[in-house]
């Protein structure tokens, strides 16, 4: 078991800011912790452990709110599956469009290195880099977009007041 550690101790051993394992707090990602005489905040194992497993699932692609369900759900002890189930097939349609999107750039982004390379040009312009960007935003994020802003006005004009 690790001794008892201080705001700053814990943020480096979870690879997260002083300001993040704070802002945790004040979201309700992370329990108020207890505190010195002094008012330092202490953090246990267990806290590092949650801050880890809440860096891990951002990185993963989840959402803060998301990320706040799920530690409730374990909190509890409960496993709503409907819940669960729900939230993983919204989280793989999102991982889906997200590797869709990615490899169309990485194809993109390989062809047009491929062309930099044998134009022999010293020096590229920041535009020829911006414009590949964007035509990858054009090829599968703006078109989604567009499709689902229709859906939700729909819904807003649907809701009562």
């Amino acid at each position: 078991m690790l001794r008892p550690m201080q705001i700053g101790e814990v943020a480096k051993n979870a690879g997260v800011s002083v300001q993040t394992v704070r802002f945790y707090e004040r979201q309700g990602l992370m329990p108020s912790p207890p505190r010195k005489e002094s008012g330092y905040r202490l953090y246990d194992e267990a806290d590092l452990k949650r801050l880890l497993f809440i860096r891990q699932a951002k990185a993963l692609g989840f959402s803060l709110e998301e990320i706040r369900t799920i530690l409730k759900m374990r909190e509890r002890g409960q496993c709503p599956c409907g819940s669960v189930l729900r939230l993983a097939e919204q989280h793989l349609v999102t991982i889906d469009h997200q590797l869709r999107q990615l490899s169309r750039f990485r194809d993109e982004l390989r062809r047009a290195i491929k062309e930099w390379k044998r134009s022999g040009q010293q020096q590229l312009s920041a535009n020829a880099f911006c414009s590949l960007i964007e035509n990858t935003m054009r090829d599968g994020g703006t078109k989604d977009k567009q499709k689902r802003q229709p859906q939700k006005k729909a819904r807003r004009r649907a809701a009562p007041s």
